[in-house]
């Protein structure tokens, strides 16, 4: 069994569907610009909202902080020595010395 060969479309369909096309591809773009607006407005907004919040947070914190720094110090002056801990004191004094005998 043959299937039934559709109908070749009007002018007048042809020239329906071209329009309803535009219309659809029209209505579309529409849609995404006020949608882009839409977001961007929330976007701004809601970056504003945080920048105020930072700048009143920074702003309380600078009243918070004291100007100076009140402590207990004590100046070291001599730096500590660092001393090869691995091996015993006496076995680093006998490599020294056998070192030095080896050496010109």
């Amino acid at each position: 069994m043959k299937p039934s060969p559709l109908a070749k479309p009007s002018w007048l369909s042809r020239l329906g569907l071209a329009a309803t096309s535009v219309l659809v591809i029209a209505v579309g773009f529409a849609v995404a610009s006020v949608l882009f607006v839409v977001l961007l407005a929330a976007g701004l907004v809601a970056g504003s909202w945080l920048w105020w919040q930072l700048r009143r947070l920074a702003r309380q914190a600078q009243q918070a902080a004291p100007d100076f720094i009140d402590g207990e110090y004590t100046v070291e002056p001599d730096r500590p020595l660092l001393e090869d801990r691995r091996t015993a004191p006496v076995e680093a004094a006998e490599r020294s010395a056998a070192a030095s005998r080896r050496a010109p």
